[in-house]
């Protein structure tokens, strides 16, 4: 079993005698994560026992039921991301995942122009949730960098000599969001992020 069937379930196309169509839908369905997917990913990146429960239970639900994260005006309810029913509803699994983390500081979101005090503030929070045993220092060594490229100086030059990766999870937006993982499920968490965009 190759890299990408461990991670992401041994979704298969079938060879056999497929119109283009078929072939076209059988694509569609092997870009769009699963719910045994998302539990791979919350058990990555999440470290509470509890929270990891609480949020499958969500993702379960949003899953089955999306209608539950909308409210009577049909817009979505844990953000205002902009997401309406039923227009939006693949979706749903997606952002139910980040707006928890979010809310639980294991991810977090920074705008596309923050300095870097923030950007650094967001990362502590994270580690210290996380129960990592270290600290960012406050200092500011890159202010005159964009926000990317403070964001990938602080996980080049301060996190990876810890053992640390900082993976960005793209949710087409004017923002990033990112998390802090061990070194050692960097490309895990980094393939299943790519799956997620």
């Amino acid at each position: 079993m190759g890299l990408f069937a461990k991670f992401f379930g041994n979704n298969q196309i079938d060879k056999g005698k497929n119109t283009n169509n078929e072939k076209a839908k059988s694509l569609a369905l092997l870009t769009i994560p699963t719910f045994e997917f998302y539990k791979k990913v919350i058990d990555n990146i999440v470290v509470s026992e509890t929270l990891q429960s609480e949020l499958k239970i969500k993702i379960k639900q949003a899953f089955e039921n999306p209608k539950l994260f909308y409210n009577k005006d049909n817009e979505f309810i844990l953000s205002d991301r902009g997401l309406t029913f039923p227009k939006d509803n693949l979706l749903v699994p997606k952002f139910v995942l980040v707006d928890t983390l979010l809310d639980n500081d294991q991810l977090a979101e920074v705008d596309w122009k923050e300095d870097e005090e923030e950007i650094r503030f967001a990362l502590n929070r994270i580690i210290k949730v996380k129960s990592y045993n270290f600290k960012l220092s406050g200092d500011t060594d890159y202010e005159n960098n964009d926000t990317f490229k403070i964001i990938k100086l602080i996980d080049k030059n301060e996190l990876k000599p810890l053992g640390f990766s900082l993976e960005i999870l793209d949710i087409n937006s004017d923002s990033y969001v990112f998390t802090v993982v061990p070194l050692d499920k960097k490309t895990v968490v980094e393939l299943m992020f790519t799956k997620l965009k």
